[in-house]
Order: structure tokens, then sequence, then C-alpha cells
């Protein structure tokens, strides 16, 4: 209730709101997106999830990647930049935000060739109408980086306790990935990465949740 509170606060007229989302693997991230939108849609009637998951690379890409790093021993850090293509989103977002929308009150946008999750594939492609009355909640890992933060006019950051992140993590994705591989993922890549992530830009950050129980969030 506070944060639709914060949103409504922050929702100027005449321009659109973006929202950010960070936080490590398996924090809650689009689940809060996908309450928030169906909360403050009785207010807003435009809502637009934008998912950072949408650049990652393919999976045969990260997954050898997970190998290699297994072969010799040693944690990844730099998921950001080697595993995803931000720069998709950020694009999008500075069309949004340098776009006239006194002139012109729909702005239409569509990315192509992204990651597709249901499919293991990257040929998704997404479109949306921005209007001056939208609210666009940046959800994924990393909205704290300079190239995001400084077009996101509040950012949030879940975080959880690291065993129950994994589970949920193990649980999401137990129908491509067995729970060894997903433990040996989880801890070479995503919770090196994100730590390193958390150690750049920690205080690029509007409002932090400790959301290890999606019931009882902190």
């Amino acid at each position: 209730k506070k944060l639709i509170e914060k949103i409504t606060l922050l929702k100027r007229s005449g321009l659109p709101l973006i929202i950010g989302i960070d936080g490590p693997t398996a924090a809650g991230k689009t689940f809060l997106a996908n309450n928030l939108k169906t909360k403050i849609k009785k207010k807003f009637k435009s809502v637009w999830i934008c998912q950072l998951d949408w650049t990652l690379k393919s999976r045969n890409y990260r997954s050898k990647s997970l190998q290699s790093f297994k072969s010799n021993k040693t944690n990844f850090y730099y998921e950001s930049q080697d595993h995803m293509n931000l720069v998709k989103i950020s694009e999008c977002l500075k069309k949004i935000k340098n776009f006239n929308f006194k002139n012109k009150n729909l702005l239409n946008i569509k990315l192509n060739s992204l990651y597709n999750r249901d499919q293991a594939s990257n040929d998704l492609s997404v479109s949306a109408k921005i209007t001056s009355d939208s609210i666009i909640i940046v959800e994924g890992h990393y909205t704290s980086i300079p190239d995001l933060e400084g077009l996101i006019d509040y950012n949030i950051l879940l975080l959880g306790e690291k065993n129950e992140l994994l589970k949920r993590k193990i649980n999401r994705v137990k129908h491509y990935r067995s729970p060894k591989q997903t433990t040996e993922y989880f801890n070479l890549i995503d919770i090196p990465s994100f730590t390193n992530h958390l150690s750049l830009y920690n205080n690029n950050y509007d409002l932090v949740i400790d959301n290890t129980s999606y019931l009882k969030p902190v």
C-alpha cells in the first residue's frame, strides 16, 4: 500500500513514470512487478512491465560459460556485461525519456530478438504503446547500473536469504536444469555477479526490501 502511495506521489502529469525493481535471482522481482501492475492499473490504465531477462544471451551460450568457470574453478562476476545485452533496454528507456509527449501523446515501442524463457530461444518480439500517463516497471537484474539508473525515476532493491533464494530458483528452473546444475550456476554466477554488482552500485536505490518472505517483506 505504501509503495503504491509513493508511486502515485511520484507520477507527474504529462510524463511517464519509470520504476525499477532489482535484486538477485529469485528475489521476487517478477512477483512484485505483476502485483504492482494489478494494483496500480486501478488508477493508471497504462502499465508496461519491461523485463531485463529479455536481454539474456542464449541458454547454450550461458551453459558453456558455466562449464568454463567450473573447469577453471573460478567465480563469475560480470553477468550483466557477458550474459546480457542491457543496452537494448537502456536505448528503449532513452526513447521514452526523450519523447515529446506534449506534441504527440503516443510512442510505439518495439523490441526484437529478445530471450524467450519458455522456448529457450532469442526470437521474442515485444511491443508497447507508451503515453504520458504510462507507468513503466523495469524488472530484473542490474537496474542500478549507470546506463539504466539514470533513466529510472524510483529504484527498488529486493533482497533475500541465500538458502531461500536457491530453493526458489531450483523450483523455478526444474523443467530444464537439475538441482545440482542450478546450485552450481547459483554459486558460480548468480551470487558472485550480484554481490559484485552491489559492491559497485549499492547507493543507486531509493528503497531496499528484505523479501525473504513473500508474505512479510521488511
